[in-house]
């Protein structure tokens, strides 16, 4: 009687261990591979993302490149400017300076010291274009700079964007298969 009992009770114990134990059903399954498809899909998605903001990062950076370059010729064209516009006004001090030892009236070296002063103003004019051009030529160089590091950016985020979308393409064909 006992061993009747006790192989009851074992019998009873397997059969629900095994109403226990859930077998996978087709539904679960094609639960399972649209979760993974999901995740295929957004990740190629990202990539997708990724890769376009990367475009956007280089096309701003190349702008910010031709942007520099830009503001290096303008400084370039205001240093040169800037230097004609010195030198010919200091000469022309300097000429003026030597003709005005000889002035033999009041009225005559007012007038020089006014057209000194002239000079003088244009002269300190090219000194600015120069300090101008300068400033041009450091901001082109920076923009540039950076410029530069965003283009490198935008390309490693493109990279990184087609390597997601060709990870969540591998993947699906893995599943495929």
């Amino acid at each position: 009687m006992k061993s009747i009992i006790v192989a009851l009770l074992i019998a009873t114990l397997i059969t629900m261990s095994g109403c226990a134990l859930k077998k996978t059903t087709f539904g679960d399954r094609i639960l399972a591979e649209g979760k993974s498809r999901i995740e295929i899909a957004e990740q190629w998605e990202q990539g997708k993302n990724d890769s376009k903001k990367g475009e956007d990062q280089v096309l701003k950076g190349r702008k910010m490149v031709e942007k520099g370059r830009s503001d290096l010729r303008e400084g370039e064209q205001l240093i040169a400017a800037g230097n004609v516009e010195v030198q010919t006004n200091r000469q022309a001090y300097q000429a003026l300076s030597q003709i005005s030892q000889a002035t033999d009236s009041a009225e005559m070296a007012f007038g020089r010291a006014t057209d000194l002063k002239k000079i003088a103003k244009d002269w300190e004019d090219g000194e600015e274009k120069i300090q101008e051009g300068n400033d041009l030529i450091h901001r082109g160089n920076t923009q540039i700079n950076e410029g530069e590091s965003e283009i490198q950016k935008g390309q490693l985020l493109i990279k990184l964007g087609r390597n997601k979308m060709q990870e969540a393409e591998n993947s699906y064909h893995q599943e495929l298969q």
